[in-house]
């Protein structure tokens, strides 16, 4: 579900993107989701929105995310959606190694196998040394990992704070962060822009909320390789709505990112059930 919806915030985002800069696009699409999340925010109250014991990680969080937000949206506009979406699935490689390294997750062999056969589908689109990356596929190569760390620090959050805690955080810090950077290269969005914005800050914010309920019940690396569904998602609607078509390779390699998904997620629905099946079994 939040592949699906942040597909579609890169829709609605992309229209704005071609004639805003990155720091307004940031501030906006984030004010746009802080607005959505009030009616939350008032139901909950201010305590139980924003109460938590790690307010520093909430804070490091949203400045770090804040800048991957701003390389993102410079780089939106500047690749299609499918090359933009391959290139972010660099992420899940570190993702794997920050889990294994700082979060103590259990990365087993079909985990690595499956995150690195859904890395070389993103390479097979993108052919390193065949084709010419540009400033857009720089900027999502450097915002790949920023993007990573800010994803370990919201599983390590996920242990203690709850989803829409983290959202929240998340949203008011980016904002605060973004505020004075897109004031200062200010240009002002045009009234179709607010609306695009709205409809980007609900699919992003309603995306944050699947997300993080993701992270709650299953580990970040088994959550990785299906995050490659979303190149399908990506491609298809950059296809039909921009007139984005991919070349063959870019097929090619959703087909290995796709199988790579399927395969894992197989293989986990198997090992979960045989576990569940020991738990029931009666004492001896």
């Amino acid at each position: 579900m939040s592949g699906v919806l942040f597909s579609l915030l890169n829709v609605f985002t992309l229209i704005p993107a071609q004639h805003l800069n990155s720091y307004v696009m940031a501030f906006m699409r984030y004010l746009a989701g802080t607005l959505i999340l009030l009616p939350l925010i008032i139901r909950l109250g201010p305590y139980r929105s924003f109460h938590t014991y790690r307010k520093g990680l909430h804070i490091s969080r949203g400045v770090i995310h804040a800048c991957g937000m701003f390389l993102w949206f410079a780089a939106l506009p500047r690749i299609s959606l499918a090359e933009l979406t391959a290139l972010g699935f660099t992420g899940p490689i570190f993702v794997t190694i920050g889990a294994a390294l700082f979060l103590g997750e259990d990365v087993r062999l079909r985990r690595w196998a499956a995150v690195l056969v859904g890395f070389g589908g993103a390479m097979i689109i993108i052919r390193p040394g065949f084709t010419e990356i540009g400033i857009g596929a720089i900027c999502v190569l450097i915002s790949t990992p920023i993007f990573s760390t800010s994803n370990l620090i919201s599983k390590a959050l996920a242990r203690t704070d709850s989803a829409s805690t983290i959202v929240i955080w998340q949203h008011v810090v980016i904002v605060i962060c973004a505020a004075p950077v897109a004031f200062w290269f200010w240009q002002a969005p045009e009234w179709t822009d607010l609306l695009w914005f709205f409809a980007a800050g609900l699919c992003g914010t309603l995306g944050h909320i699947c997300q993080q309920r993701g992270y709650q019940i299953a580990d970040i690396t088994l959550l990785q390789p299906i995050g490659f569904l979303s190149l399908i998602w990506n491609t298809l609607l950059g296809l039909f709505l921009f007139s984005q078509s991919p070349d063959i390779w870019t097929f090619v390699g959703a087909a290995v990112i796709f199988g790579s998904a399927l395969y894992i997620s197989h293989r986990e629905a198997v090992r979960r059930a045989k576990v569940k099946s020991a738990d029931t079994q009666p004492a001896p």
